[in-house]
């Protein structure tokens, strides 16, 4: 079963992440923080992970970093939904990383589409 992680503190989106990953039957881990992401990937390899930009511990680039300096979790596909999509915070988060930057509101339908994508292509 592909391991998604997701960090997003709105409780609103949270569950919207929730009800589509369950219509799509992917098994996600939420979390409020980016410690949260960190500790659940130091203890397995996930096959992606979803953050958002601001969390109220680190934000996600900060959190980007340090999951791809865990031994194991250098090429873990990252991608983010933020509300701060600008032009230029999209392409600093791609130079940094992300594979996609999805602004909010954001597509519950293109994000799957994305994580099957990714997750698949890496045969897990």
């Amino acid at each position: 079963m592909k391991k998604i992680l997701v960090a997003e503190d709105d409780v609103v989106i949270s569950k919207i992440y929730q009800l589509h990953f369950q219509r799509n039957r992917l098994h996600g881990s939420f979390f409020t923080t980016g410690a949260g992401v960190l500790d659940s990937a130091r203890h397995e390899r996930p096959d992606l992970v979803i953050l958002d930009f601001e969390l109220p511990d680190l934000n996600g680039p900060e959190v980007m970093r340090e999951l791809h300096s865990l031994p194991g979790c250098e090429d873990v596909p990252v991608i983010f939904v933020t509300g701060r999509a600008t032009l230029e915070v999209v392409e600093s988060l791609r130079q940094a990383g992300a594979r996609e930057v999805f602004g909010k509101p954001f597509s519950p339908i293109r994000l799957i589409h994305l994580i099957t994508q990714l997750t698949d292509s890496k045969g897990a």
